[in-house]
């Protein structure tokens, strides 16, 4: 009996010093980093990431260039599992960097995304569209959705992660730029749009009457935390 109660204590230590070197465990982040050789990346999904009851599957993966002074890569898994309410399939975009020589880290993982179920989990999204301004380096994402407009979300490199930036709260000053622009007898429509790669927020309009309207166009300018519009133009 004693040698078990002294076996019991030197698990529950041990299980106290690991928690500790572990660190804090972020939200919707895995309890541990990651990593894999680089080689694996293409056909086997990294360690730690999906919980080990799922089978796991990498759908995409490529890589998406260099910047702050580190190689990034990009990969997409289908993770499939069954339960009593039957069969499921569940997609996550993965963001890794290279620790040289050869092994990946995870810098990114999106894991609350509902549009990516069932069939989407299953296809490929369009990959994630870099965007290097002076002053940040920031990614771009557009999943798909099973219904409504697609999850477009934007994020900033800070470090070896990236941190997510608001793009869904609108400000009144965007709001009114936006408002100046829309002609009379015109709706903007909710179909709205980033297009990330030449970071331009588009607004399709709806005209009152019947007829064309347009689309609404205005720059976007990424800040630490939200976005902010520059101009908006009509487009017809």
């Amino acid at each position: 009996m004693a040698i078990g109660s002294q076996v019991a204590r030197w698990a529950a230590a041990l299980a106290v010093v690991a928690s500790l070197a572990a660190g804090p465990v972020r939200a919707g982040w895995p309890n541990a980093l990651p990593a894999q050789p680089l080689v694996q990346a293409p056909r086997v999904c990294a360690p730690g990431i999906v919980p080990i009851n799922r089978r796991c599957h990498v759908v995409d993966f490529a890589p998406l260039g260099a910047f702050k002074g580190r190689d990034w890569y990009y990969a997409f898994y289908d993770t499939h599992w069954a339960d009593r309410h039957g069969h499921h399939d569940r997609g996550f975009p993965v963001i890794f960097y290279l620790q040289q020589p050869a092994t990946l880290r995870l810098g990114l993982w999106v894991d609350d995304a509902p549009g990516l179920a069932g069939r989407w989990a299953l296809t490929a999204p369009a990959r994630p569209a870099p965007i290097q301004a002076p002053d940040a380096v920031y990614l771009g994402f557009t999943l798909k959705a099973v219904e409504g407009p697609d999850d477009q979300r934007l994020f900033r490199l800070a470090g070896t992660h990236w941190r997510n930036i608001d793009v869904d709260d609108r400000s009144p000053a965007d709001q009114a730029k936006l408002d100046a622009a829309t002609p009379v007898g015109c709706t903007q429509s909710p179909d709205w749009r980033y297009d990330w790669a030449t970071m331009q927020l588009r607004v399709p309009l709806k005209a009152d009457l019947g007829g064309a309207c347009g689309t609404l166009v205005a720059g976007v300018v990424a800040g630490r935390t939200r976005i902010t519009l520059t101009t908006a133009k009509l487009v017809r």
